[in-house]
């Protein structure tokens, strides 16, 4: 095709021979930029005597800009360098001052006044394709993690489902692991389809034959030191057991060299089996959409050497393809939340950091093998807060601790004499904290219920699922905690909500939308105050999620609501530091933004 040149040019059609007329400019080729045309027909009359030399000529034009490309990744520089600090291993420090929205794990380039400027790739590619949980895997795509159509969605029996024919052919797993995968139910050696954990461990293991720089990799992430009486523990019964299940699906894989691999972990002594599966329960990342729902396991080595914070100065994200013309796995994208001084360590989340002090101790402590001792986890004021209790007595005043291990790292509360109020001195709260236990454990059976697509949403979305939701927040609400800051008001407030926001995708009658819809921004009124107290702080893109929710239900009430459009349209602004355009979340904010447009 060719293209308009910028300048009035005299020169002559190098298919007829002939100027330009007035005013006319003559077009390049644009593929070697090296004759020119009146217009296309021209350029298809001279393209057969044009043929060669153009495309030698396009080859020189791209081994220059490959040349060039080459040269600027040549002059790139980290924005962060890795540096061992006392009692953390290895960690990500700055190497130059960071500001927020910088991708620290990308390089930087100089331009011809050598200034510097980020490089706006700083995608992290997984060591190996990731794998989707058990009840993501009739639902996503197992290559991209993109949704699927649950009318074509194929049986719970099947291992993996893809989106498309290139998803397919890219995805050099999933054919063998399908075939072994029905062999050992076939023989009853294994009992049901193998756990991300297994696929993660097979894969890595297959890899390392074609690929030894990915043992290599791996082999660097950190693990935690056992010694062979750890067998005797359940734990590591059930770390031999998974590298079991590795051998035997990758023999029925046909992968004999990778199978011995796996074999040689567990024999003669278990200790290396125990090592390789700490590596990936250590460094493995929870991959989640925007509204973080767990989706599937990977394993992103550059990352992995980022520390915990429960203030981090960065965010982690991951992008999923969502372009139809090109499909890849997630990818994992490091944001910075907050500036970064030169030297300073960059640390992100690894669990709910708005949750009290011993939620995230113990998922720290169950998932990492360590107990965070930031500022934070010494604010034992905060904690109170956050934990919410009422006063039995019925005086509202302030119930405090008055011990720093308010909360034991089991999830089980300490004795109630470390418990008081400061305005009447009552004391006794074994039944609050024993109610509250039981309220969570409900609303959390719940919530995994919503969660998992495996379960029909004629049972998720039924009358009688909401009606426990909102009966289990005014429980929490009005008897035993706080409504302005205990995170347990927030999150079962958070449960019903997410609950009629996707129950509306689901009723056909309008009344009975619009009842759900009050109902919804009744509770999120009722618990904004302590939302706000939990979420809203830099890099915690929960707020700006549930700020979204909440404007997409006054429109569905008010279509014509000003603030919650411009709500919207802020939300999806801040979120793109974050996300690319083609993410779930935000191509349902554009959605939102044009079936409103109209007011």
């Amino acid at each position: 095709r060719p293209c308009s040149d910028n300048i009035m040019s005299s020169s002559l059609c190098d298919a007829c021979g002939l100027p330009p007329k007035p005013n006319q400019r003559l077009l390049n080729c644009t593929r070697c930029n090296s004759v020119k045309y009146h217009n296309s027909i021209c350029q298809r009359k001279h393209y057969p005597q044009h043929k060669k030399i153009c495309r030698q000529k396009a080859a020189e034009r791209e081994k220059k800009r490959a040349a060039v490309t080459a040269a600027e990744a040549a002059e790139a520089e980290p924005l962060v360098e890795c540096q061992s600090l006392t009692g953390k291993g290895r960690s990500l420090v700055a190497a130059s001052a960071l500001s927020v929205g910088c991708r620290p794990l990308a390089g930087i380039k100089k331009d011809i006044n050598n200034k510097r400027e980020t490089r706006e790739d700083g995608l992290c590619a997984p060591i190996v394709p990731p794998t989707l949980i058990e009840s993501m895997r009739t639902t996503r795509c197992t290559y991209c993690f993109q949704l699927i159509d649950r009318t074509n969605s194929s049986p719970t029996n099947v291992l993996h489902v893809h989106c498309s024919m290139e998803c397919r052919n890219l995805d050099r797993f999933w054919k063998k692991e399908q075939i072994a995968s029905m062999k050992l139910i076939s023989s009853r050696k294994i009992s049901s389809m193998p756990s991300p954990t297994v696929l993660m461990c097979c894969r890595i293991l297959a890899a390392s034959l074609t690929n030894p720089a990915v043992m290599a990799k791996y082999n660097e992430l950190c693990h935690n030191e056992v010694d062979d009486n750890y067998a005797n523990t359940e734990q590591g019964r059930v770390h031999l057991n998974i590298i079991t299940q590795c051998h035997h699906l990758l023999l029925a894989m046909g992968d004999i060299s990778a199978a011995k691999l796996a074999h040689d972990l567990i024999e003669p002594s278990p200790i290396l089996a125990f090592q390789f599966i700490s590596r990936l329960s250590m460094n493995g990342f929870s991959i989640c959409n925007a509204e973080q729902k767990a989706l599937g396991v990977g394993v992103y080595p550059t990352a992995s050497m980022i520390n915990h914070s429960c203030r981090p100065n960065a965010v982690q994200t991951f992008w999923l393809s969502g372009s139809s013309d090109h499909h890849y796995p997630p990818m994992l994208q490091i944001t910075m939340c907050r500036d970064a001084k030169e030297g300073e360590e960059v640390t992100i989340s690894y669990c709910d950091v708005s949750a009290p002090r011993h939620n995230r101790r113990k998922g720290l402590k169950t998932n990492y093998n360590f107990l965070c001792d930031c500022a934070l986890c010494q604010d034992t004021e905060r904690d109170d807060a956050l934990i919410g209790l009422k006063c039995a007595g019925s005086c509202n005043g302030r119930v405090r601790s008055s011990s720093s291990g308010l909360l034991s790292i089991e999830h089980t509360w300490d004795e109630n004499k470390q418990y008081h109020c400061e305005a009447c001195g009552y004391s006794n709260f074994e039944d609050s904290l024993k109610a509250i236990t039981k309220l969570m454990t409900r609303i959390e059976t719940i919530e995994a219920k919503l969660k998992d697509d495996s379960v029909h949403d004629s049972i998720k979305y039924s009358k009688s699922m909401g009606q426990d939701l909102k009966q289990l927040f005014d429980l929490m609400s009005k008897s035993y905690c706080h409504p302005q800051t205990s995170w347990y008001v927030a999150c079962s407030s958070d449960v019903f909500v997410h609950w009629c926001a996707n129950a509306l995708n689901h009723i056909s009658d309008e009344d009975e939308q619009l009842n759900i819809c009050h109902q919804a921004l009744s509770v999120l009124e009722k618990s904004r105050n302590a939302t706000k107290f939990c979420y809203d702080y830099e890099g915690d893109l929960t707020w700006l999620i549930k700020r979204g929710m909440e404007a997409k239900l006054r429109l569905f009430v008010n279509p014509v609501d000003f603030d919650a459009i411009r709500l919207v349209e802020g939300v999806r602004r801040d979120l793109m530091h974050y996300y690319p355009s083609t993410d779930e979340i935000i191509s349902s904010l554009d959605e939102t933004i044009r079936a409103y447009s109209y007011s």
